[in-house]
């Protein structure tokens, strides 16, 4: 080969190479900038469908710590332990010293119910700010499981579960997308992937809620509405719905009573914070296992401590 002849092909070898390296870079680029940056605040404002379960406490607490206005659905806003927990959550973030930028409302809400998520709408619209014209995202953290082998459960508790996670579902979409269409917003489910004997109804719904956010996708995707599931593989199935755990902090009586309420780890409400708020959410995100279910208070941030009298509790 002649040296000109070898220059020239060395030189045309450089050009390629840096346009190829170009061309990943800007990918690269692209990919990144469909992530949002965490480590700022963020808003919007977000429905929780149920911060009955531990799980919904912990959202609401989260979402709110990290900037959100957060519609906390409860099906007793009232007089439930989880509803004076997030009451107590809102007076301590009044006094707090580290100020807190969102806001937690509470509302009755209920899956199984139409006629309550009609009126959880109508309430939800009366919150809204001058200008704002729907809502950022819906969580739909309702649902419930029983345990049981199918020749000896309950045909009672199937009909219980598929009425409120595969019906309820379908309600939410039905309820709320009027709110979702005019900021496409996002839908998001917790999907399928738990593990575990004596779950065969569960898991079955489960199912069906990941195939219902897989054809809600097809329909909404041209009104600008995501829909989102969460992968719960690896998470205790019960942990999901469960109610907050008490736990007595001293054998003296009167002694205050401190409630459980994270499910999950930190790896996971930030896998939720991106299912939020990245630019071009993925369809599915992988939520990790949590390393600790029970032990840790609520609300999931170390902001606050929330610590009841039982006695108090009671009174409130």
């Amino acid at each position: 080969m002649e040296p000109m002849t070898a220059l020239v092909l060395a030189f045309q070898l450089i050009a390629l190479f840096s346009i190829a390296g170009a061309l990943v870079l800007y990918l690269l680029c692209k990919v990144r900038s469909t992530q949002v940056n965490l480590s700022e605040p963020q808003s919007g404002t977000v429905l929780v469908t149920s911060a009955d379960s531990a799980l919904g406490l912990q959202l609401c607490t989260h979402l709110a710590n990290r900037g959100c206005r957060v519609f906390a659905g409860m099906k007793d806003s009232v007089d439930s332990i989880p509803a004076k927990l997030l009451r107590n959550w809102i007076k301590m973030k009044e006094v707090n010293v580290e100020p807190v930028q969102g806001s937690i409302i509470l509302m009755q809400l209920d899956v199984t119910r139409e006629d309550i998520l009609r009126e959880a709408t109508e309430a939800m619209g009366s919150h809204l700010n001058a200008g704002e014209r729907g809502i950022s995202a819906v969580i739909n953290t309702s649902g419930c499981i029983y345990r049981g082998r199918i020749e000896s459960q309950d045909v009672q508790q199937w009909e219980t579960m598929l009425k409120t996670n595969i019906l309820g579902s379908l309600r939410v979409a039905k309820a709320f997308v009027g709110l979702l269409r005019p900021t496409r917003g996002r839908l998001i489910y917790l999907g399928a992937g738990n593990d575990g004997e004596e779950l065969v109804a569960f898991n079955a719904s489960r199912v069906a809620v990941e195939k219902c956010a897989v054809e809600l996708r097809k329909e909404l995707q041209p009104y600008g509405i995501s829909v989102v599931a969460l992968d719960t593989n690896g998470i205790n199935a019960d942990s999901l719905f469960r109610a907050p755990i008490p736990h007595v902090i001293s054998d003296c009586e009167g002694a205050p009573t401190q409630y459980s309420a994270e499910v999950l780890t930190s790896s996971a409400l930030t896998a939720i914070e991106h299912a939020l708020w990245d630019i071009r959410p993925n369809e599915r995100y992988q939520l990790a296992v949590p390393q600790n279910k029970y032990n840790i208070t609520l609300p999931c941030r170390s902001s606050f401590r929330l610590k009841m009298d039982m006695g108090a509790v009671q009174k409130v």
